[in-house]
């Protein structure tokens, strides 16, 4: 099967679990998207990584790539980069917690997820990141119009808001043709699609101007195991514009992904 998309928006996350920005172009080197998740919220206490999984408030907060690395803006208005000496102090004082920004260098990094015993605020679970980047699974996500579009068609009161899901590179045309097991060319950047995107409480959460909206993970469990979108990871480093095409190449496709 193949499949030629246009790329219809073009988005960065320069700090994980913030909204994030749009681009005109995107620079994928071997690692993944330039600039995309490079910074982290990391709680002082544990060293661990916080996320909106527990701490809805990081969504809406945005951030966007800065000369000193990245930008952030609140809720409040207060406006600083990563390079400011007192960024940690304004993330401490705003989530009401001691929290430092941390860049990627390469380690291992841990993420706080759930309370197993909400009466015990040490009792965390957690998973590792991969090394290298702040991405919970592979370096790159992409996801299609035409995806939002039946999913929106079977949970007709939600809002499939394209900020919900966090893609990096979202599709147009009328169909879902993003199939795993496809090596897909984008401008220059060769990509192989390599496993669907499991989802969790994220795509649950509020932000901005949407609601917490349950039924958005109960509507993707039931039509696809949870599955939205694909991960991929970079076979040629290059550059994806805004109205370039994905072509793919069948591999050894196995299954379609919405």
């Amino acid at each position: 099967m193949s499949a030629a998309l246009p790329v219809v928006q073009l988005w960065r996350y320069p700090v994980k679990s913030m909204g994030g920005e749009r681009a005109d172009r995107l620079f994928l080197g071997p690692s993944g998207v330039v600039g995309d998740r490079e910074f982290a919220v990391v709680v002082e206490a544990t060293g661990r990584v916080l996320t909106a999984k527990r701490e809805p408030r990081l969504l809406d907060a945005t951030a966007r790539r800065h000369e000193a690395g990245a930008e952030l803006t609140l809720p409040d208005g207060r406006r600083f980069t990563t390079a400011d000496p007192d960024a940690d102090a304004i993330l401490s004082d705003w989530l009401g917690q001691a929290v430092e920004l941390r860049r990627q260098t390469g380690r291992v990094h841990t993420v706080e997820e759930y309370r197993a015993d909400p009466a015990e605020p040490t009792s965390l679970s957690t998973f590792d990141l991969p090394a290298g980047k702040f991405v919970d699974e592979a370096p790159v996500h992409l996801l299609s119009e035409g995806a939002l579009r039946a999913a929106g068609a079977r949970h007709p009161d939600g809002s499939w808001d394209v900020r919900r899901f966090r893609p990096n590179v979202l599709l147009g045309g009328p169909g879902q043709d993003v199939v795993l097991g496809t090596r897909a060319q984008i401008g220059n950047v060769l990509l192989d699609i390599t496993e669907a995107t499991k989802r969790c409480v994220m795509v649950t959460q509020p932000q901005r101007n949407l609601p917490k909206d349950r039924e958005i993970l109960r509507s993707l469990v039931q039509a696809s195991a949870g599955t939205f979108g694909v991960y991929a990871t970079v076979a040629r480093p290059g550059t994806v514009l805004l109205g370039d095409t994905l072509a793919t190449e069948n591999i050894g496709a196995r299954e379609l992904v919405p």
